[in-house]
């Protein structure tokens, strides 16, 4: 009906797919008020006969994304979940987790099964002899299928996400920025859990003015493989056909008496690139030089500190807006 061509997913062969009767799975789909089911045919190469269901993501691939996008639903291996729930899991709001989702899809459930079910019956008793009763007792209603738990949920959010993965790069990628910020913490590898779990011991971020991180890194040591994280930054801003970024700041190696900084050297392709220390780690410094001081020292800190930031009037504005609706509601309730 679309008159595609689809080639078999192997890379040697790449023979012509056509039909070759019913897949023998059928996929039950999590739905915002029930289930569904989906079923799909076998696609078999002239070549090398090799078959693969037509929901296959080699399938999939090979449509253009206006096609790709009738596909309704996210596949797992038992279960499957429609698009419309992934997309209420995007709304990640205060208070709008997963398990508060889980909570509205049991009760979308359960109405819709109760009102099935009362439907159910009615049909039941109009079935019944002029004057006969109907034996509720003996009546047995289709039991409502479980709603899968909010872990489950959040897995089949990440793998539809991770499908959207060179989207969202490109999204992100195309603004780009002139001013880069490099910063290294150990917050994040402490979260990793299960097998991942030790494996790092830093993450180091590259981000730009617009609060986008452009890259992200694993290491087993501060400063280690960084090499590699920057010849693929000056990779993408070259492939894109970017200006180079003019400013970037660290936190470590950004000056140096003669000659170039590491960091110069790391981002040799950005001649012109201009190597600062980040404001926040040089207030960090001042704050242990000022405290080795006697207390009549520490003032200086805050004055120095308003003396570098200012703060910006819009925001303030809009910061005060905020604020004042949000109390305005409160005391309405």
């Amino acid at each position: 009906m679309w008159t595609y061509r689809l080639r078999c997913p192997v890379a040697a062969c790449g023979g012509k797919l056509a039909g070759a009767g019913l897949y023998k799975t059928v996929r039950r789909v999590l739905d915002r008020s029930g289930w569904y089911f989906m079923g799909t045919e076998y696609l078999e190469c002239s070549s090398c006969h090799k078959r693969v269901p037509g929901w296959s993501q080699d399938i999939l691939e090979q449509l253009d994304i206006a096609h790709r996008e009738e596909f309704p639903a996210v596949l797992t291996y038992k279960l499957s979940c429609d698009r419309a729930v992934i997309g209420l899991m995007k709304e990640r709001t205060l208070g709008n987790s997963a398990s508060r989702l889980r909570a509205s899809l049991v009760e979308q459930h359960t109405k819709e099964w109760m009102a099935r079910s009362m439907l159910y019956l009615s049909v039941l008793r109009k079935l019944l002899a002029p004057g006969a009763t109907l034996p509720l007792a003996g009546v047995s209603l289709p039991p409502m299928h479980p709603v899968p738990t909010a872990l489950w949920l959040i897995n089949v959010y990440v793998r539809e996400a991770l499908s959207r993965l060179d989207e969202t790069r490109a999204r992100v990628t195309s603004i780009f920025g002139d001013l880069l910020k490099m910063d290294s913490t150990k917050k994040i590898t402490k979260k990793l859990a299960g097998g991942a779990a030790g494996t790092a011991a830093w993450v180091t971020n590259v981000g730009n003015e617009y609060g986008q991180v452009l890259m992200s890194v694993l290491t087993a040591a501060e400063g280690d493989g960084l090499v590699d994280m920057a010849a693929g930054l000056m990779r993408r801003y070259r492939l894109a056909g970017k200006a180079p970024p003019k400013v970037l700041y660290v936190d470590r190696d950004c000056c140096v008496a003669a000659g170039t900084s590491a960091v110069h050297q790391m981002f040799h392709e950005w001649h012109e690139l201009v190597v600062r220390l980040d404001v926040w780690h040089l207030m960090r410094r001042r704050q242990r030089g000022d405290h080795r001081q006697p207390p009549v020292y520490w003032p200086l800190h805050g004055e120095a500190f308003f003396a570098m930031f200012e703060w910006d009037a819009g925001d303030v504005s809009r910061l005060k807006e905020a604020k004042q609706s949000e109390e305005g509601g409160t005391s309405r309730r």
